[in-house]
This record gives C-alpha cells, structure tokens and sequence, in this order.
C-alpha cells in the first residue's frame, strides 16, 4: 500500500490535516489505535448557550463528514504502527490492524510514504496524582472531561436529580503551572474549558450557582474582556487555589482556600469538578525514539508554538502532540501542516 503521506493520529488535528491533504490533491492513510475516530473531543459536547460559545466541538463533525466521503483518505481505526523505518527515500511502515470481531485474525499492513505526521494528541492529567483534592476518593468530585461527557450524553441530568446538585465549584490549573510534577506550563485551554461548562450548566438550570477558583486568567478568546465581563454576571471567580478538597459536615465536597485578608475559608458544593491540564502522550515515546526526533523541555514534539517540524526530513506535526492548543488552534495547526507537507513532496518529487 502506498500513500502520499501517513498520518498516526485520528483525533481532531489528524483529521483536519488528512482532510487539507486531500483538498490538496494528495493522499493520506490516517492510523488511529481507538475503535472510532474523533480522539477527546468526540466526547465533548456543545458548549452553546442563547448563543455559540465557540468551543469549537463542531469542527470534528466537519472533518469526519469530508474524511469519510473523500476518496483520497484511508483511515485504520484499531490500528497502530508496530515498526517505521527508512526506505526508497521515504519510510516503510508495518501497522497491526485488529479487526472487530475477537475472534478473527490481526491484519499487518505493509505502507510506504514519503512523509509522516505525527498527530497522537494529549493525555489528560491523571487527578489521582493530586491527591488533596480527594478525586477518586470524594464523592461528588469529577474532571471537567468526566463533566463533559455527562452532558454530552444526557446523564448529567439524572446525576443531578439523583444528587440534588444545585452548586458547582470549578478548580483551575489542576496538573498545570506546577513545578513540583515536572509541568510548570499553561495548558492553555482550561479557562475558557471551564468557563463555558460552567456557564452551560447556567443555562441548561437556571437555579445552578457556580463558581471558578483560578491563579489568574488565560486568554482564550478574541474577544477575551467581553466574554469575561459576561462570564463574571453568571459566575463567581474567586482568586484562589484550594488547599484541599475533603468532606464536608453535610457529605459534600468541601473546598479549603484562602479567603480575602488571608482568612481561612472552608466551602461546601454539590459538586467539585477538576480542570485537568494538558501532558504529553506517552504512546509517542517509542515512535521518536525510532526516528530520533528530540521532546521538547515539556516533554512535547517540535519547538516553538507554531512550529510544525520535527527536524527529521519528512517527519511533521500537528496539534496538541506540538504542544497544549485549543481545538481551533489544533484544526489551525494541522492545516499548517499539511501544507507543509505538500510542500515538502513537491520538492522531494512527489509520491513513493
């Protein structure tokens, strides 16, 4: 099997770069370990209010509806690169397919291209590993990811009918900005994440307080002071990170921070929900250490946050796999990548 460029990555920014590729002209093979393509944000909901928040969880449907219409893009779901190695100019791949069914064979494909990207995406912050704010221990405490699956599949309504929730506290930089673990970067994302979660549960129940404890505010809009001053009317930013989530008197999630005049507060919610940072995704490990492409401080692929070269001749990548980004900054940079890579096989000769 040949193709114009291999794509290892089905997620968001992998997607988007297949389908720039394809407009383009050319020919991508997108690899993609999960049995769906969509990586995080097929579980993300809408954030929509009266009015589009700008989450940008719609530019996936986008990109999956030209993909799978296109001729030109093969994407393996199930499917991962067993063994990538140097060849006739361009690169020669084996990757394990697993079918649906158990019981049948694995299928190994041979795949030559001219040019890969790397496009694996991000691992969530494991909470676990703060344990002061009792994730996984608590009851009532979840991720902003857990919360966003819940709305996105409707069961966050029974939860709160089961649970009375009638408060939600959100706890910002969670995994981020944190020297101690070895992550004293931006995620970038969390602010506005949390932001239109909390102002979508506004919306979606009227009768819901909610509250947003921060370090200080990321910009994650262009019009940054207007979605703020509107965020502010609906809900309460405190300037504080919690010491500690545990529980409460009454059985709830009890927040400890402190309070104006450096007093000590002690706050119960319904619920406490964790904005988890962006980390690098280990499954990325074992394919730069096969091409020789060198991480980053942060641990990420390339340098620079519009960068989408590895160093390596052929080699590109795209979305969070680079470095924390919003979905539109993801969708953005993988288009920059596929042009990159048009570029690079114009110049290199074309196809294998």
């Amino acid at each position: 099997m040949q193709t114009d460029s291999l794509i290892i990555g089905g997620g968001i920014a992998g997607l988007w770069c297949a389908r720039e590729l394809s407009r383009l002209g050319l020919c991508a093979t997108v690899v993609e370990k999960a049995p769906i393509l969509g990586g995080h944000v097929q579980g993300y909901c809408c954030k929509a209010t009266d009015t589009c928040q700008r989450c940008g969880a719609c530019l996936l449907e986008e990109a999956l509806a030209d993909v799978q219409g296109s001729d030109s893009v093969t994407c393996l779901v199930r499917s991962e690169v067993l063994q990538l190695e140097r060849a006739n100019g361009g690169f020669a791949i084996k990757v394990l397919t697993k079918p649906e069914r158990v019981d049948a064979q694995l299928e190994e494909l041979s795949i030559e291209t001219r040019s890969l990207v790397l496009a694996t995406g991000f691992k969530p912050f494991d909470p676990t590993e703060k344990p002061r704010f009792g994730h996984g221990r608590i009851s009532g405490v979840m991720t902003a990811l857990e919360l966003d699956e819940l709305l996105r599949n409707g069961a966050f309504a029974k939860l709160r009918r089961g649970r009375d929730i009638h408060s939600v506290a959100f706890i910002q930089c969670v995994g981020s900005r944190d020297a101690k673990l070895g992550r004293n970067y931006c995620s970038r994302v969390c602010c506005g994440y949390a932001m239109r979660l909390a102002r979508l549960l506004r919306s979606r129940f009227s009768d819901m307080q909610t509250a947003m404890f921060y370090m200080d505010l990321q910009t994650f809009d262009r019009d940054f002071e207007k979605r703020i001053q509107e965020a502010a009317r609906e809900v309460r930013l405190v300037r504080a990170i919690p010491s500690e989530v545990r529980i409460g008197t009454g059985g709830r999630p009890e927040l400890i921070y402190e309070g104006t005049g450096d007093v000590r507060v002690a706050e119960e919610h319904d619920l406490v929900v964790l904005s988890v940072g962006i980390h690098p995704n280990p499954a990325i490990a074992s394919l730069v250490n096969q091409m020789g492409i060198r991480l980053n401080e942060d641990g990420f692929v390339g340098h620079g946050a519009e960068d989408v070269n590895t160093g390596i001749e052929g080699v590109f990548v795209a979305g969070t796999a680079q470095g924390p980004k919003s979905i539109a900054d993801s969708v953005s940079h993988a288009m920059r990548a596929a042009g990159q890579v048009a570029a690079f096989l114009d110049r290199s000769g074309g196809r294998p």
